[in-house]
């Protein structure tokens, strides 16, 4: 009995671990009117980023990660850009909660002797919302929009490899309908 107990557990945690390294879900909407091949040069919008709720660390390497991803895409960073790139991180707090009706049970009923008489597990965390906006400074609009939400802000085990992976996930999306807008 201890030891399915302490395969449950284990697996509880298990489950636990790879909830917390899934990806983000991503979403994305834009002025369909615009012609996106005319940016060329962007820049981060410097009242958005003084305005961004992160500490410092985080806060340098969404930016970087930004800028490497806007290169990738063959941007090439400007004071006099055609695109300003706005960041937003928006957090909530999230509780998950696993238990023996969870999985489905086993053995012999709802109190099955191998659930432990219902262990239940709590994940309590902050979970954040990445939001990247693309506005065009010459028509003060906005003409992107991205976002990626699900992603543990308590968690700092490969932090700058997630917040990498997020950005690029967020601007993979990006330019939209790319063959009609050439």
């Amino acid at each position: 009995m201890r030891t399915t107990q302490k395969l449950l557990m284990l697996f509880a945690v298990a489950a636990m671990a790879l909830s917390a390294c899934t990806t983000l879900r991503t979403a994305s909407d834009y002025d369909k009117k615009v012609s996106f091949s005319s940016y060329k040069t962007y820049n981060f919008y410097d009242k958005g980023i003084a305005r961004l709720k992160l500490n410092d660390l985080d806060k340098r390497r969404m930016l970087s990660a930004i800028d490497t991803e806007m290169t990738t895409k063959g941007f090439t960073k400007s004071e006099n850009a055609d695109l300003l790139v706005n960041l937003v991180v928006v957090a909530r707090e999230r509780i998950d909660a696993y238990g023996p009706g969870f999985y489905g049970g086993w053995g012999w009923g709802w109190r099955s002797p191998f659930w432990g008489g219902g262990m239940s597990y709590v994940d309590q965390y902050m979970e954040g919302t990445i939001i990247i906006d693309f506005l065009d400074p010459k028509t003060k609009t906005l003409v992107w929009h991205g976002r990626g939400s699900g992603f543990n802000l308590d968690n700092f085990r490969k932090r700058e490899e997630r917040m990498n992976t997020g950005v690029k996930e967020i601007l993979g999306q990006y330019p939209p309908n790319a063959s009609t807008n050439n």
